[in-house]
């Protein structure tokens, strides 16, 4: 170490490397533990986060394709007030605006409340009035019809809930009634030709649909719609279109993205990222504080050759950065093993996915496919490696700063 002095300084620095490289293998076993721990925490870390965001991907896909869309556009006051005349009227001309956008699918809806009897059974519905063509090309609650066929014209479309509660059964005559937009009563008698199963309760006892033209002829609603809901290529496309559609719309008109849609999908969200915060730093400061304990055995361990170089001349700051280089190397050796089983196992399990188990019924009450496709990304990989980056190299500092008070003779008449 004491001939660094005399060498030129890239040829010192390939030393100290080097040095450092060979000082490692002096405890291979104690190295390989050390390793193994940071190797074990990236692993897991970036398993975790790439199952976190697969799976914040897949709820967000799942609910937004459910029935509400990645966006919509309604009159500004209807999402407070919901209430027959807050419409967008020149629904054709705007259909046309939006048809000329590329990437972006749109589907009308006009909605009424009504009473909806059969027989002699009444219940209170919302009668939604859809076009089921672009329905398809938006949502996919219309899939999941558990018996008939989609409404044709003059023809309604119930929840299993609310058949059961009317009594009914396809090709029954379901009567709706209600207050058309010009504060007259509006009226349809249409034959049921389909039951649909949503698997959420509520609404399969309260929607109704018939074609749109149905129900814009019932209740007086003429050329005009309560939203639009759209659909994009990609739904992280959905900020991004908001300024685009915004300047197509009329003056009383407002965007809404999906977060505005589904509130409860974010604050779920936000809050399982601050649990995941939590656990990972746990983690990571458990394996921090294990490459401390490494460090205080080789300055315990090496005390009488640290007292050695002082007394050759070495300058303090030489031996610490020797220690950090071994610290560095050390997190190199145990973040490319995490890094390369990270992207084998979890880049497998991003494509073949992984199944929940008994866990279907539950993960569709919280928007979640059957199973679950991790997403592997830049910061999943690169966060754990980098925070144990920094925790390495203040662990090694932190324990080295015991050289800067050794004293030579007191070192090197040490055990």
């Amino acid at each position: 170490m004491a001939r660094l002095l005399s060498v030129p300084l890239s040829a010192r620095r390939g030393l100290i490397w080097a040095m450092a490289w060979r000082n490692l293998w002096r405890n291979a076993r104690r190295t390989w533990l050390t390793a193994g721990g940071i190797a074990f925490a990236s692993f897991l870390v970036t398993l975790s986060m790439a199952m976190q965001l697969g799976s914040y991907d897949a709820m967000i896909n799942s609910a937004t394709q459910f029935y509400l869309g990645q966006a919509q556009i309604s009159h500004r006051d209807y999402p407070q007030d919901e209430r027959l005349e807050q419409t967008l009227n020149g629904a054709e001309h705007l259909l046309r605006r939006l048809q000329n956008v590329p990437g972006v699918h749109g589907a009308p809806r006009a909605q009424v409340f009504a009473l909806a009897s059969v027989g002699e059974r009444s219940y209170g519905a919302a009668v939604v009035g859809v076009d089921f063509a672009a329905e398809a090309e938006v949502v996919t609650f219309f899939e999941r019809l558990q018996s008939g066929t989609l409404p044709a014209a003059d023809e309604v479309l119930i929840g299993a809930a609310m058949a059961r509660n009317l009594g009914a059964a396809i090709g029954d005559e379901l009567v709706l009634l209600g207050t058309a937009r010009e504060g007259g009563i509006g009226a349809l008698a249409l034959r049921i030709s389909g039951i649909y199963a949503s698997g959420q309760v509520a609404l399969d006892r309260s929607l109704v649909f018939t074609r749109l033209p149905t129900l814009q002829e019932g209740f007086a609603l003429q050329d005009a719609l309560h939203t639009v809901v759209l659909r994009f290529a990609d739904v992280a496309q959905v900020p991004a279109y908001a300024e685009r559609l915004r300047s197509l719309l009329p003056a009383e008109a407002v965007y809404r993205p999906w977060q505005s849609l589904l509130p409860e999908v974010v604050q779920g969200i936000e809050l399982d990222r601050v649990s995941a915060v939590l656990f990972y730093g746990v983690i990571l400061a458990l394996v921090t504080f294990s490459v401390v304990n490494t460090f205080i055995m080789v300055v315990f361990e090496r005390t009488r050759e640290f007292g050695m170089l002082l007394a050759l001349g070495t300058r303090p700051g030489q031996i610490v950065g020797l220690v950090q280089a071994e610290a560095f190397m050390m997190w190199g050796l145990g973040a490319l093993i995490g890094v390369l089983i990270s992207n084998l196992l979890v880049g497998w399990a991003a494509v073949v996915g992984i199944p929940l188990g008994g866990l279907e019924e539950m993960a569709g009450q919280y928007y979640m496919p059957s199973r679950l496709y991790p997403s592997l990304s830049l910061a999943s990989m690169s966060a754990a490696p980098l925070v144990l980056l920094v925790g390495t190299q203040l662990a090694a500092g932190l324990v080295t700063l015991r050289v800067h008070r050794l004293r030579p003779v007191t070192a090197l008449r040490s055990e």
